[in-house]
């Protein structure tokens, strides 16, 4: 839909109550131990176990062994340095598009923060829930599964069914042709809905039983038939201890995103956006080749400039330009506060959009434009409520934000500082050179010149047990969803000869 049905969209409203409700959140924060003090700058010992759990470790320090590991310790303390060199007022820091980013992670943290406090916080399972769900926790359901296009097909699935007493297998080879009919398992550690979740744990289900039909996000249905399954026992006391607490997590999870959505309701109760037509079809018309392209190619732009990335892809110069005539035309307002195109833009600098679906096509993208748009006024509002509540200055939001503001300010200044060593080449390419010849020495000279500054938690350190494992941890319809910074590729240090033992 490009030019037809705009009169339905004329000053487009949405009541914003239930855009929230399927917004996964993180599981229980744990509490925060310093593991390292650079001055007035801190590393927990969570922040360790991110940084390198997380993220890929270079070869020099993926092992689990000590050495390794003072190697990952020496490197988020040389991170912490290389940010104090920088400085307050280099060229980084002084960015407005840099502040916003950091501002908008922190934001991030503090809407977690807010359902951990408010929702996951408040709410425990019920024992006779759990002592149910348990008893079905080792199903893995082998499903046979049809996706059908419409109500009117669902309709006619379900009389040929119900009434004419087809199966399932000679529907499902009718409508398939000689195509074999698709099948999938379903495991109680899959990332499930609340409403696959119900379908598939809440009770036992039958063998050849039809399940559905199941409404996507794309307005198909799906219908299921079991299969059939089978069972994972647990035997040791671990075992049946983790599916215990496995069982217990989802339950809570569960609660605390229904309370949460509840809380969020009440925020939102009675509040309105209204998109002025004409600029919502122009924006929408600029936008849309450039998300379906590449979301990231301004992202990439910003990182090329500041952090001396490689692009691949040409930022579209005409971005600007047709932005240009738009910025001050008014592009919705929100409860009779006007925003206009402007407006908008900054808001993103802080939080990016988030699209509920992840593939759409070309005609959808004002309809998901709009529902992105929504989630975005949603979260604002609940930055406002985080920020009257001093979630900001929570140490777990304080760290979080700080990680990622000392990630890239040295990441920053160590090209800087390598640009003016002399070093020459691409570091993505040379980075074990740039390292053992000019990084290194640097890192050693800092050690020294800030030794009476560093503290480290030598007890707590060693209690940290790492793994070899390479891990990428994302998070889910986030604005921001990496979790960790990428690891500091600054030193191959593993001497701890500086600085003092935190008693």
């Amino acid at each position: 839909m490009r030019r037809e049905g705009r009169k339905a969209y004329a000053l487009l409203s949405i009541i914003l109550v239930g855009l929230f409700s399927c917004v996964k959140k993180p599981s229980e924060i744990p509490p925060e131990e310093i593991l390292a003090r650079i001055g007035d700058k801190t590393i927990t010992v969570n922040e360790f176990i991110r940084r390198a759990e997380y993220t890929i470790r270079p070869a020099y320090c993926k092992r689990d062994n000590y050495i390794h590991q003072k190697i990952i310790l020496n490197s988020l303390i040389a991170e912490k340095l290389l940010a104090l060199e920088a400085g307050s007022d280099n060229e980084l820091v002084k960015n407005e598009e840099f502040r916003n980013y950091i501002r908008g992670r922190k934001e991030q943290a503090m809407r977690q923060y807010f359902y951990y406090n408010r929702a996951y916080n408040k709410v425990e399972p019920d024992t006779a829930d759990l002592k149910r769900i348990y008893k079905l926790a080792g199903r893995i359901y082998k499903i046979q599964y049809l996706r059908l296009p419409d109500e009117n097909f669902v309709a006619a699935f379900l009389k040929l069914y119900k009434q004419d007493g087809i199966s399932f297998d000679s529907l499902a080879i009718e409508l398939l042709g000689d195509s074999t009919i698709p099948e999938r398992q379903i495991n109680f550690d899959d990332d499930l809905s609340n409403e696959f979740f119900d379908i598939f744990y809440s009770k036992p289900l039958e063998k050849d039983q039809l399940i559905g039909p199941v409404k996507n996000e794309d307005n198909s249905y799906l219908i299921m038939k079991v299969a059939g399954w089978k069972t994972s026992i647990v035997i040791s006391d671990e075992e049946i201890k983790k599916r215990w607490n496995d069982v217990r997590d989802k339950l809570k999870n569960i609660a605390a995103n229904q309370l949460y959505a509840q809380q969020v309701s009440a925020l939102m109760k009675g509040k309105r956006l209204e998109f002025t037509e004409d600029t919502f079809y122009q924006l929408t018309d600029i936008l849309a080749p450039l998300y379906m392209k590449s979301m990231q190619n301004k992202n990439e732009a910003f990182n090329q400039k500041f952090w001396g990335q490689e692009v691949e892809v040409d930022l579209d110069t005409t971005y600007d330009q047709s932005f240009e005539s738009l910025r001050q035309k008014q592009l919705f307002t929100i409860n009779g506060v006007v925003w206009k195109v402007g407006d908008f833009e900054k808001a993103l600098q802080s939080h990016p959009l988030v699209f509920r679906k992840r593939q759409f096509s070309r005609e959808e993208f004002p309809e998901q434009f709009k529902f992105a748009v929504a989630d975005l006024i949603r979260d604002i509002y609940i930055n406002r409520e985080a920020y009257k509540a001093g979630y900001n200055n929570v140490p777990v939001v304080k760290n979080y934000a700080n990680m990622w503001h000392d990630n890239l300010v040295s990441m920053h200044w160590r090209n800087e500082y390598l640009k003016r060593a002399g070093f020459q080449g691409n570091f993505g390419n040379n980075y074990m050179k740039a390292i053992e010849n000019y990084l290194n020495p640097y890192v050693d000279s800092l050690q020294q010149k800030y030794s009476d500054l560093i503290e480290i938690n030598i007890d707590a350190f060693e209690k940290i047990d790492l793994t070899n494992i390479d891990m990428f941890a994302l998070q889910k319809n986030v604005p921001y969803p990496i979790v960790s910074p990428a690891f500091p590729l600054i030193t191959t240090d593993h001497k701890l000869d500086y600085g003092k033992k935190i008693n």
